[in-house]
């Protein structure tokens, strides 16, 4: 077990709201006696008092805002301070298209995808992909504006709406492979180069979130989840990170996002995985690396 009692190096936590994921984290650095500072993006302004002292910080990014969480953890990094997950990570994680592209350089199984600017690309993109199709916005969470796309009708509908949106990057969407919609999904938590487990989440609706009250249950043990679970990690950059997957009808797993802020409330409670220990033992280690795809 790593712990950093009695070392100078200051630890942070940058968090604006505290959630289940959050107290967890705070109770296990209590428990080790680990002492950190609370960070709260909101009112960081980056004074000269205030980049001396986060200079030499090591801080674990538990911003719920993507925006804030990848502005923060640019400014910390510019000043001195590591952060967990680094701004690159969080940047790409939160953006789809990005996210694809990093799987598919990684060589990474992911769902054929394509970038839509505009209505008449989003057409385009979803005759190419087939129906049925899921268009998704560039930046999203727990399946917001996620749509799945039976038919023409549908497909006008939804990049009609997409069109009318105030900003460009809101009016952009991705056009993705439909793999099995309605089948269960399989979330994998890959801590420091190591996939410590894999829930199935399954629900009424289409989209399995468990914010949208899907049920959850332990994943049976399976090299290639884990394996496809660290390779994607590795692709985008994450020292920590949930990673979504589907099953295929052939058996074989392809990969769908990365979430670099991963929640776990359901993750712990199917699989009894400490995941908060986990985090904690990575972020206090004294080097914490990436490790490269395998």
């Amino acid at each position: 077990m790593n712990d950093r009692r009695g070392t100078s190096q200051p630890l942070g936590i940058l968090l604006s709201t505290v959630r289940y994921e959050e107290r967890r984290l705070l109770a296990e650095l209590e428990r080790r006696e680990v002492p950190v500072v609370r960070l709260d993006p909101r009112t960081l302004a980056f004074a000269p008092a205030d980049v001396e002292e986060l200079r030499g910080m090591t801080v674990l990014n538990r911003e719920i805002s993507a925006q804030r969480a990848a502005l923060a953890a640019e400014s910390l990094e510019a000043f001195g301070a590591r952060t967990v997950n680094d701004a690159s990570a969080i940047r790409v994680c939160g953006n789809k298209w990005s996210t694809y592209l990093r799987l598919r350089q990684a060589g990474v199984p992911t769902p054929v995808t394509l970038l839509a600017p505009t209505p008449e690309a989003g057409r385009a993109a979803v005759e190419a992909v087939g129906y049925p199709a899921v268009i998704k916005p560039l930046s999203a969470s727990w399946g917001n504006r996620v749509s799945l796309i039976t038919d023409r009708y549908a497909a006008d509908a939804v990049l009609e709406h997409c069109a009318a949106l105030p900003s460009a990057v809101a009016r952009t969407v991705i056009v993705q492979e439909a793999v099995r919609p309605g089948s269960p999904d399989i979330r994998g938590i890959v801590v420091d180069g190591v996939c410590v487990g894999a829930i199935t989440r399954s629900s009424s609706d289409w989209r399995n979130n468990v914010a949208r009250g899907a049920t959850v249950e332990e994943h049976p043990p399976s090299e290639e989840v884990h394996r496809l679970c660290v390779r994607a990690a590795a692709a985008v950059g994450a020292v920590v990170a949930g990673v979504d997957l589907v099953e295929r009808a052939d058996g074989s797993h392809t990969v769908l996002e990365v979430n670099s802020r991963v929640e776990f409330q359901g993750f712990e409670r199917a699989t009894g995985v400490d995941v908060a220990a986990r985090i904690v033992e990575a972020w206090t280690a004294e080097l914490i690396e990436v490790r490269e795809p395998v």
